[in-house]
C-alpha cells in the first residue's frame, strides 16, 4: 500500500516537472484526479471543471457537479470510479506541446496501471484519441463497448460540457443530453453485469 502511495507521488511530481508559461500562475497545481484510486470505473475528460480538489470537491454548476448527480442518480456511488483529465492541471491538453503532452499520455498510462479498472469511459474525442492513440470516429463509436489492452474496456461518449451545451441549446431532451444519459445507464449496468 505504501508502494502505492509513493508510486502516486512519484506521478504527480513528474507532472509538476512538465512545465509550461502558458500555464497561468493560477492553474499551476496539479490535480491528479478525484475519487477512488482502486474504482473499477476510470473516466477521463479533456475538462478541468471535472474537479477542484482530489477529495470529490467540484465547483458549483460545473460539469463535474453535472457528472456527480447523474452518476448519484444512476447509484454510481463515489467508491465506483476515479475520474481525471489529460492535462492534471486547471486548463485543456491544447495547451501543451506535442512532447508535453507525450509525457502526459504517459502519466495517464501509469495512472490506468495503478488504478487497474474494469472499464474506462472517455469523454469526448480528444481523450479517446489521446488514450487509443488513433483517430476517432466518434459518431460510430460513441456509446460501444471495446477492449483495450486485454481486461479493460473502454466507452466512448460526449465530453460533459458538450451535454451541458445541449441541454441549454435544445432543451433537457436534446439528442445529445439523452445519448449521455443511455451511456451512464449502460455504464451501471455493464458494471453490474461484470459482478455478477
Amino acid at each position: 500500500m505504501e508502494n502505492t502511495l509513493e508510486l502516486w507521488d512519484e506521478l504527480k511530481f513528474e507532472v509538476a516537472s512538465i512545465y509550461n508559461e502558458l500555464i497561468p500562475k493560477d492553474k499551476r497545481e496539479v490535480l491528479m484526479g478525484m475519487g477512488n484510486k482502486n474504482a473499477p470505473i476510470l473516466f477521463i475528460g479533456n475538462d478541468s471543471d471535472l474537479y477542484i480538489s482530489e477529495e470529490y470537491k467540484v465547483s458549483p454548476n460545473s460539469s463535474g457537479e453535472f457528472l456527480l448527480k447523474l452518476l448519484d442518480i444512476t447509484s454510481i456511488l463515489p467508491d465506483m470510479y476515479y475520474i481525471t483529465t489529460l492535462s492534471k492541471r486547471n486548463v485543456k491538453l491544447k495547451i501543451f506541446s506535442e512532447a508535453e503532452k507525450q509525457k502526459l499520455k504517459e502519466v495517464l498510462f501509469m495512472q490506468i496501471s495503478l488504478i487497474k479498472p474494469k472499464l474506462i469511459v472517455l469523454l469526448g474525442k480528444e481523450a479517446a484519441q489521446t488514450l487509443l492513440e488513433r483517430e476517432v470516429d466518434f459518431d460510430e463509436e460513441r456509446g460501444i463497448f471495446s477492449n483495450w489492452r486485454g481486461s479493460i474496456d473502454t466507452l466512448i461518449t460526449y465530453d460533459v460540457d458538450t451535454v451541458i451545451s445541449a441541454r441549454k441549446d435544445e432543451g433537457k431532451k436534446s439528442a445529445i443530453a439523452t445519448y449521455f444519459w443511455n451511456d451512464i445507464k449502460n455504464i451501471k449496468a455493464r458494471l453490474e453485469k461484470d459482478n455478477e
